[in-house]
């Protein structure tokens, strides 16, 4: 019975984590994201289709909803594993939306926001491996496997509490599973690099 009543507890933060971002931002400038470039809603393809500072203000909001996911955990229990399990939750939220009315992202950016509330040094590191891999590749999702693959890791040498370790690997996890046709493209070679299109 508490099982259940502690997963009733979090879906205010899995629907936390499933505003749709990316699908707001890009119809302020007319533009159903949903149906254009990979169709994926989150920063990467808004900043594709849009233009830089649509990416922007949605990777902000992304960022955002996992930073108010635990800050509003954190203010309704002192119990760690509920707070960290409220930001795997967002995570959850954001990336497996409600099919078929909302239509979840990637999950990075919201990820960073949780991980950079439980963590600002797993956050830290997280960040510099991504964008040391960006720099080489300039590939967006190969640059997010890595620093998704590095999180758990490093949530483990900093010594982290085990239920702050144990929401690190769901978030990890969950972020690789969203990139699984990126993989495949990465392993056939296919998988594009970054370029921005200017504003429409």
């Amino acid at each position: 019975m508490t099982e259940i009543l502690n997963a009733l507890l979090l879906l205010p933060f899995y629907a936390l984590g499933a505003f749709p971002s990316g699908v707001l931002v890009s119809r302020l400038y007319g533009v159903d994201i949903t149906a254009r470039g990979s169709g994926n809603v989150g920063a990467t393809n808004v900043a594709r289709v849009i233009g830089k500072r649509a990416g922007v203000i949605t990777l902000a909001g992304d960022i955002l909803k996992g930073c108010l996911g635990v800050a509003v955990a954190s203010l309704c229990s002192s119990s760690e594993g509920f707070v960290a399990a409220a930001g795997a939750a967002v995570v959850c939220g954001h990336c497996f939306s409600i099919p078929p009315f909302l239509q979840g992202g990637k999950g990075v950016a919201t990820a960073i926001g949780v991980i950079a509330s439980l963590s600002g040094y797993c956050a830290l590191i997280a960040v510099s491996v991504f964008f040391a891999v960006f720099a080489v590749s300039r590939i967006v999702s190969l640059s997010s496997l890595s620093a998704a693959l590095v999180v758990p890791i490093a949530g483990f040498v900093l010594n982290l509490p085990d239920n702050v370790c144990l929401s690190l690997v769901v978030i990890a996890l969950v972020v690789i599973l969203r990139h699984r046709e990126n993989i495949q493209r990465l392993v056939e070679g296919r998988e594009p690099r970054f370029e921005l299109r200017k504003p429409e």
